[in-house]
């Protein structure tokens, strides 16, 4: 039995997801050990440290979520559709696609909005402008959307990487 192929497209933007998150894992690792440090080893905190961490968890969260989608890696509950036959079983991972599809591109189209928005609404401590938080919503959706995308148009034309795959006799096909 083969597992699914779980690869990333190359080019350019191959290792996206993974960099932007990686880096924002190591700027809260980073931050809150200094956080640590000067609270209690120079008792004189630094304010900005909460606040940085914080900024760096989302953008950790949200573009991490868009690696795991790169890589199927998100909970699917296929019960149902693995004793579905092959006609109405397709039918059924096409509404998925699409309703996936369409919170996509909702989710991006308000976090865009609300970027926008809150331009001009600045952090307590660093005075950042709120929008530098909120576009990790924007570039985590949209990573999300176009990864997707590509693995369900490979998969709809039967492409090796497909990785959201039916189990059940030799991976049936959809």
């Amino acid at each position: 039995m083969t597992s699914p192929v779980r690869s990333a497209p190359a080019g350019p933007l191959a290792w996206f997801e993974e960099v932007v998150a990686g880096a924002a894992l190591v700027v809260v690792v980073l931050v809150v050990c200094w956080g640590v440090v000067t609270r209690y080893v120079t008792e004189q905190p630094a304010t900005w440290t909460g606040e940085v961490a914080s900024i760096a968890f989302a953008w950790l969260v949200l573009v991490g979520a868009a690696a795991g989608f790169k890589y199927g890696m998100h909970v699917a509950i296929d019960m149902v559709v693995a004793l579905l036959p092959p006609a109405p079983r397709r039918l059924l991972m096409a509404g998925a696609d699409l309703l996936v599809l369409l919170f996509l591109a909702v989710l991006l189209v308000l976090a865009v909005e609300f970027s926008i928005d809150a331009w001009g609404d600045p952090t307590s401590v660093l005075r950042l402008p709120r929008s530098v938080t909120y576009a990790s919503v924007v570039v985590g959706a949209l990573c999300m959307l176009l990864r997707y995308a590509r693995a369900a148009w490979r998969r709809w034309h039967g492409e090796p990487g497909a990785w959201l795959r039916v189990p059940g006799p030799a991976d049936a096909a959809l």
